[in-house]
C-alpha cells in the first residue's frame, strides 16, 4: 500500500465537468523541497469520485504555484 502524499479536505469540490456531479478536495499534506525544485506544483486539486467517469483530477489553473511565487511565500513567512 502506498503512502498517501494528500489530504481529503471536508466537503464538496467543483463540479466534474464530464459528469456534472461533485468532486473530493484534495491538498498537499505538506509543501516538500521537491516540490519546490519543479516549475509548479497545485496547492489544491480534485478528484472525480465516479467510477464511470473517466475524469480523475481537476487542477484548475487558479490553484497553480509557480517556483518563484512559492519562493516569495516563504520569504515572507520566514520574516515573520
Amino acid at each position: 500500500m502506498s503512502k498517501k502524499n494528500y489530504k481529503i479536505i471536508p466537503g464538496a469540490g467543483e463540479i466534474c465537468p464530464r459528469c456534472k456531479l461533485a468532486t473530493q478536495i484534495r491538498e498537499h499534506i505538506e509543501v516538500t523541497e521537491k516540490h519546490l525544485r519543479q516549475p509548479f506544483y497545485y496547492q489544491r486539486w480534485f478528484n472525480c469520485t465516479n467510477v464511470k467517469c473517466p475524469t480523475t483530477l481537476i487542477m484548475p489553473e487558479r490553484f497553480k504555484v509557480h517556483q518563484f511565487e512559492a519562493v516569495e511565500w516563504r520569504e515572507t513567512e520566514a520574516a515573520e
